[in-house]
């Protein structure tokens, strides 16, 4: 048998391990890349978020991989869910804590457990009933998806914002971070002020996070705001079934602006002030402030959004307009007018994503832009008829009126003048005549 020498094994092993080194990126988790949501939620001006509510639940089960996943498809930036945990540790998105209401056994029975006095293993045997459940809705083939599987999926697509996750936030986190899927996800906060600016100054990657007042009192209000946002909160979830109370006033959402989101949830009157999920509820909350809309009609509120995206690009091509208008010869009121007009489209547009608010901006620089403009343009689109231009030609039509009048009159004298003294001299050639006649 042939004999290797030491020299020849050492070879053989640092070629091994070459291979091996070469081969270990091929098996390293492949870092998720984030949706474009990502960034746009961290920018306090940016436009309207559609946040669909336990996924598309008229054709899927709530909470289903299946409906998380036709919601994103559908256009909704983020989805709601709530996250519990089973009694061998997985992290699964249930919303209430027993399964009565969704899911039934392989026989097709009513589950009547708690999620927390059951495994993993025996819950992914059950199936879900479609839509939100109850005893007359249909058995599907969808099974009740775990965390992580649902955060993987939706990766790149659209980010998870996750509720009942505070109280297990570490252990979430952990697993999130080891499968790299941080940024596939939103924690909702709970806890007061000092604790979620802890919890986030101890990360060396900072979460998303969402923090949450539920309450009337404006002090309040305005401290978990403003101090959670400084922690690092990239905004804050405010509620109430008043619809006057405080987290609907100026003073309140004042401190959005350049600090972060205003975020609401419309699907339930008790936390909207019993505003409605539809256009006329979606432009009350955007006009005062709200950027992040909780709904479970995801549609038609994105629709809404590319309703706004148009009266956006309307209401900048008017500003545009009123900017390059020629207004040399128009009255000053009538330029102070068009000056406050364009001040406050361009706060409307920079800051509101209401439909309404928009249009109304729309309207109001048009009128001003109409006193201006009489409504007459040249091909240039500038205006070519002004006020001022008009009182200039009235001046000069009175002004050769009243010289046609002065002229006529001067004429008239002047004929007048020629007929008296062609009288004169008719009466002197009279008496001259009567002076030669012979006696």
């Amino acid at each position: 048998m042939k004999q290797h020498s030491p020299k020849s094994a050492v070879c053989v092993l640092l070629a091994l391990l070459m291979t091996l080194l070469c081969a270990m990126p091929a098996f390293a988790a492949e870092e998720a890349q984030p949706p474009a949501v990502f960034s746009e939620l961290k920018d306090p001006s940016g436009g309207l978020l559609v946040v669909s509510k336990y996924g598309d639940t008229q054709n899927y089960p709530e909470q289903s991989c299946e409906g998380i996943l036709a919601a994103a498809e559908a256009g909704a930036d983020m989805i709601y869910v709530t996250v519990r945990k089973t009694s061998d540790g997985f992290f699964v998105l249930m919303a209430d804590e027993t399964l009565q209401r969704m899911c039934v056994d392989s026989l097709g029975n009513t589950a009547e457990k708690s999620l927390a006095d059951i495994g993993y293993h025996e819950l992914s045997t059950y199936h879900l009933r479609a839509g939100k459940g109850g005893l007359h809705d249909k058995i599907t083939a969808s099974t009740v998806p775990t965390l992580l599987e649902i955060a993987e999926k939706l990766s790149g697509k659209a980010l998870l914002l996750m509720d009942g996750v505070w109280d297990t936030r570490d252990e979430i986190y952990t697993q999130l971070s080891d499968n790299n899927l941080l940024g596939s996800v939103v924690f909702v906060a709970d806890g007061d002020k000092k604790e979620v600016k802890n919890w986030l100054s101890a990360k060396q990657t900072m979460p998303l996070v969402i923090s949450r007042y539920d309450g009337n009192v404006v002090f309040s209000a305005k401290s978990v705001i403003s101090k959670t946002l400084q922690a690092g909160a990239v905004g804050t979830w405010l509620s109430s079934g008043n619809p006057y109370s405080v987290v609907y006033g100026e003073s309140v959402l004042a401190k959005f602006p350049g600090a972060g989101r205003a975020v609401i949830d419309m699907t339930d009157p008790a936390h909207c002030g019993k505003r409605a999920d539809n256009p006329i509820g979606w432009n009350d909350v955007t006009a005062r402030g709200y950027s992040v809309l909780i709904t479970e009609n995801i549609t038609e509120l994105c629709e809404y959004r590319a309703r706004v995206l148009l009266q956006k690009e309307r209401l900048s091509a008017t500003i545009e307009k009123a900017q390059n208008i020629d207004v040399t010869l128009c009255s000053t009121e009538s330029v102070k007018s068009l000056k406050k007009a364009i001040g406050n489209a361009k706060t409307v547009l920079a800051s509101s994503v209401s439909e309404n608010s928009l249009t109304e901006a729309n309207y109001e620089l048009r009128l001003a832009l109409s006193g201006l403009t009489n409504q007459t343009e040249g091909e240039s689109g500038k205006s070519t008829v002004t006020a001022g231009r008009v009182a200039i030609v009235i001046a000069v039509v009175a002004a050769l009126i009243i010289l046609e009048v002065v002229l006529e009159s001067v004429r008239r004298k002047k004929v007048q003048k020629r007929k008296k003294q062609r009288e004169r001299d008719r009466k002197r050639a009279e008496r001259e005549n009567n002076g030669n006649t012979p006696d």
